[in-house]
């Protein structure tokens, strides 16, 4: 046996990744062929070659809590993965975003984690992608009954957290902490898909708790100012609110200031995303009594990885191109460890190589609960479903395959900080 495969060979012995891709960075350097595969000990008899990558995710903004962890995220793995990286922020500009997808080429980008202003945007964007070659994943919104298969294998999967089983698990606690009665003003976010199903989770909740009275429904746009100005007519208008149920963290946190202010400190409050000053809160045990966390930085992080198998040669079953990634409901007791783990350590508690089906085919895991979206599911009762692209349409066929993809998912889910 040559030298050059006592390295190769020595490589899967090296545990630790980092201390791994650097050796295998060094091996390449000395002009020592080293395949995708022995970052997981996974040799063939032919010779890989690791794909020239350049991933980019385009969010709103850096200075919201949740996009700066999510890019913390895609930073992570980039650099797990040896991959170049590009940072878009379109502002909540829907023209700035298309611009930014339409110049990826210049760049050299091949990966595209896009989160859109609207639903309606992805088509185009997905359509872009197709054409420029660029590996897509769609993250949050997406119109109803549209898929990746509409479009072609560069739109390789859209993800989200499941948002109606959030608002359903928030909602529950929320009631719980008040006595299951009395009047609880509910701030929405912006008129999209996501705040629509953390709207009928909300509703699922009410629906077990007859004394509940959902009131107020205006929108605070996702934003803490705005939620803070919704907050102070609210409470003229119901000074015998019991509690606030807000659709994501910052506007609970903006209401919360508006409650303190007024020295209301009765009044309970949730709110969803799950953000490093919202699990703070929650972890006192006093006013913000639950939030769900979407662990944005592992969102990110699965998406590049799974651009990153793409790009390698991976193809991904039907079952495999809607996605749910796992979230977590913190209340009290869970708040400050679940901050901990996302938030305050140094480094986030993932393998992201492990993640990865080719750097790992036999025994890769996504260290989170990740399962299958039947469109069925997902957008009942809305208009459109005979637009669902033949690729769902033998019903048998199917069920096989969602049964056949949430068993794979879970088998392989062996490890993680929330296992």
């Amino acid at each position: 046996m040559s030298r050059e495969e006592d390295i190769v060979r020595a490589i899967p012995a090296i545990r630790n990744s980092v201390s791994r891709r650097a050796f295998m960075q060094l091996a390449a350097a000395a002009g020592i062929a080293v395949p995708v595969g022995a970052a997981a000990g996974a040799f063939a008899n032919r010779a890989f070659a690791a794909p020239a990558g350049k991933a980019a995710t385009c969010v709103a903004t850096p200075a919201n809590d949740y996009w700066a962890a999510f890019i913390k995220g895609f930073k992570a793995t980039a650099g797990a993965l040896n991959v170049e990286q590009v940072e878009l922020y379109h502002d909540n500009d829907a023209a700035r975003e298309i611009s930014q997808v339409r110049g990826l080429p210049t760049q050299g980008v091949n990966m595209l984690i896009n989160t859109v202003v609207a639903a309606g945007e992805v088509p185009m964007i997905a359509k872009l992608c197709q054409e420029n070659k660029v590996y897509y994943t769609a993250i949050w919104e997406i119109p109803a009954w549209f898929t990746p298969s509409d479009v072609g294998d560069y739109f390789v999967n859209y993800m989200t957290a499941n948002s109606v089983e959030a608002g359903y698990q928030v909602g529950k606690e929320l009631f719980k902490s008040i006595g299951g009665e009395g009047e609880v003003v509910h701030i929405k976010g912006l008129a999209t898909p996501t705040d629509d199903a953390r709207t009928a989770g909300l509703m699922k909740a009410a629906a077990e708790f007859p004394g509940i009275k959902l009131v107020g429904g205006l929108r605070g746009d996702w934003v803490r100012e705005k939620a803070r100005t919704v907050m102070l007519s609210m409470v003229t208008a119901y000074p015998n609110m019991k509690a606030v149920f807000a659709q994501n963290d910052s506007m609970a946190l903006g209401a919360l200031s508006v409650l303190k202010e007024r020295n209301l400190t009765n009044v309970k409050i949730a709110g969803i995303d799950g953000l490093s000053e919202g699990l703070q809160e929650v972890a006192k045990g006093e006013q913000f009594v639950a939030t769900n966390t979407s662990l944005a930085p592992y969102q990110a992080g699965f998406a590049a990885v799974t651009l990153f198998d793409a790009l390698s040669g991976w193809k991904p079953r039907l079952a495999e191109r809607l996605l749910y990634t796992g979230s977590l409901t913190a209340t009290a007791e869970t708040a400050a460890s679940i901050n901990e783990k996302i938030y305050q350590g140094a480094e986030l508690p993932f393998d992201w190589a492990k993640m990865s089906r080719t750097l790992n085919p036999d025994n890769w895991d996504p260290q989170n609960n990740i399962y299958p979206i039947d469109p069925a599911t997902q957008w009942a009762g809305q208009d459109g479903q005979d637009k669902l692209n033949p690729a769902y349409a033998d019903a048998a066929a199917w069920k096989a395959e969602f049964d056949a993809v949430t068993k794979l998912y879970a088998d392989h889910y062996k490890s993680g900080p929330f296992k």
